[in-house]
């Protein structure tokens, strides 16, 4: 008999000395294996809990920021990204796009999203919620952007593979053109070539996710290719960085107004709006994702990894 102090071997242990023996009974292994796929029940249960309500802390925390922060008195950006909330949306992006919409006047309840996923990306909330129309993009496949139809029943879904070359044409052969309140970009590619390209809409508010891992100087990009798939290269290896995107919008004639703080989606305002609503410095907007912020820690590079690959970087003028 074991001391009463000992403590008790786990089902792994027991697992593998039943392994070592050849003495032990089946029925003993059987058991064994009976436990181990209930533990392994338990687990999945306890991460559909955890998927459920990983999204409770930052909705309280946004209830908080309302009752507490008198905004009025902050100063942009941080009196729009004060009012971040998440109903569909990744990031909290929610309440920020609502906060510069509400400022800058919405005229046509109109967006495209081009790279929507399952999900609807930035535009997902303003379909669902506040019945907005608009064109949803996404080269995921057929079947799942049916899908994503009949998610958003209003909304026009569509399987494309984008290119700076048919940017235009898959948005006007949908019936949009001119001015749309939103437009929102995310193929973690070659998402710079695609902006630059498109001229069929005038949209009032921009959002663009970028590449934290380029840091908050250098204005850069992946280089064109109508066929690049990030999946191919380092997970380091895609798309722009914040200040090249700050450049290109200013060419374009919009201006960076905010950057979320989990380091993933910038927005921008067309220069004719919202003129009360100052110009950020990309550099002090900057933020870090924090997937990256423990890669960088890591001691991961993602220009000495395109040196080292031989993979070019476009520096943006």
């Amino acid at each position: 008999m074991a001391h009463p102090g000992t403590p008790r071997p786990s089902v792994l242990q027991r697992l593998r000395a039943a392994l070592s023996a050849p003495a032990q009974t089946q029925a003993q292994l059987k058991e064994m294996s009976r436990r181990l796929e209930r533990i392994e029940r338990q687990l999945e249960s306890i991460n559909k809990i955890w998927l459920k309500t990983r999204h409770v802390e930052p909705a309280v925390q946004a209830a908080v920021r309302a009752l507490y922060l008198d905004r009025d008195d902050l100063p942009y950006p941080e009196r729009l990204i004060a009012r971040r909330f998440r109903l569909a949306s990744q990031n909290q992006e929610d309440g920020i796009t609502m906060a510069l919409l509400s400022e800058a006047g919405i005229a046509t309840r109109t967006f495209v999203e081009i790279g929507s996923g399952l999900s609807g990306g930035n535009s997902a909330a303003l379909a669902r919620e506040w019945g907005w129309t608009g064109l949803m993009v996404d080269g995921a496949g057929k079947t799942r952007m049916e899908q994503v139809g009949r998610r958003f029943p209003g909304v026009t879904a569509i399987n494309a593979w984008v290119t700076r070359d048919n940017i235009n044409d898959v948005v006007t052969s949908q019936g949009f053109s001119g001015e749309v309140d939103l437009f929102s970009l995310d193929l973690d590619g070659v998402d710079y070539w695609i902006w630059d390209a498109l001229t069929a809409i005038s949209p009032r508010l921009v959002i663009l996710e970028y590449n934290s891992m380029f840091g908050p100087t250098r204005a850069v990009t992946v280089p064109y290719d109508a066929e690049f798939d990030r999946h191919r290269h380092h997970t380091l290896y895609y798309g722009v960085s914040l200040a090249a995107w700050a450049r290109l919008a200013d060419r374009k004639g919009y201006r960076l107004v905010a950057v979320e703080p989990a380091g993933i989606n910038a927005f921008f305002l067309r220069n004719d709006l919202a003129a009360h609503i100052p110009a950020c410095d990309p550099v002090r907007s900057y933020r870090i994702q924090e997937k990256h912020d423990v890669l960088m820690a890591a001691g991961e590079d993602v220009f000495a990894y395109a040196a080292r690959e031989s993979l070019p970087l476009v520096d943006i003028p």
